[in-house]
């Protein structure tokens, strides 16, 4: 299923991520930083990439991408119905418009928050209450 969850920032820094699968590596991310973000293509191009091998599956808040990485075959509506499920949990403990400096400050919180909505790579329960 998913292998990783990242949060990268405008300049394509990772800010978070988590490993589920040891089928991808960071140097994927870079692939993806330099090919998608640094070109500035993320507005203008399709949501899903796939780049040496892996499929990059993305969305937007404010200045912030979420990037689910796989490489296997996945639903990609199971994908973007996760990050946007991520991001609304992540809105309700953080407020409607956090940015990087709040999820900087909440490091612990957020890495409980993926532990808690994902295992092993499959969705979990992504309820706010």
């Amino acid at each position: 299923m998913i292998s990783m969850i990242m949060v990268l920032n405008q300049k394509g820094e990772i800010m978070i991520s988590r490993q589920y699968r040891d089928d991808v590596s960071r140097v994927a991310a870079d692939s993806f930083r330099l090919q998608v973000i640094a070109a500035k293509e993320a507005g203008s191009q399709e949501p899903i990439r796939r780049i040496e091998n892996c499929s990059f599956i993305y969305t937007r808040h404010l200045n912030m991408y979420f990037v689910a990485l796989t490489k296997s075959n996945v639903n990609p509506a199971l994908v973007f119905e996760y990050l946007f499920q991520k991001i609304r949990v992540l809105k309700a403990y953080l407020g409607e418009d956090f940015d990087e400096n709040s999820m900087r400050n909440n490091m612990t919180l957020i890495y409980e928050l993926m532990d808690e909505t994902m295992d092993f790579g499959y969705p979990q329960n992504c309820a706010v209450d």
